[in-house]
């Protein structure tokens, strides 16, 4: 749960920066529906088997950029993150 509110924190940073480009806004409800999908939450409640299926397509994605497959990198990839990653890789 830390590392999740450090990485938060860290991605606010960045936003303040300018290095993101995306409100804050729009990052806490981004954020949110990571959170509800990751967890199964839906209006009738916990439902298991669409959080296992969002978790198996968010971590084949993570899979494929050769990271670790963490709930972190999954949100990471989610917010777009890890792809500004790898394009500010490709351009060194």
């Amino acid at each position: 749960m830390t590392h999740d509110i450090v990485n938060r924190e860290m991605l606010v940073a960045e936003i303040a920066q300018g290095d993101l480009t995306m409100s804050e806004e729009s990052f806490n409800d981004k954020e949110q529906q990571f959170n509800d999908l990751w967890d199964g939450v839906t209006p009738k409640g916990i439902n298991r088997n669409k959080s296992l299926k969002f978790r198996q397509y968010m971590l084949e994605h993570v899979r494929q950029m050769k990271r670790p497959l963490t709930r972190g990198n999954a949100f990471k990839y989610w917010m777009g993150i890890l792809k500004a990653e790898a394009k500010d890789s490709e351009n060194f």
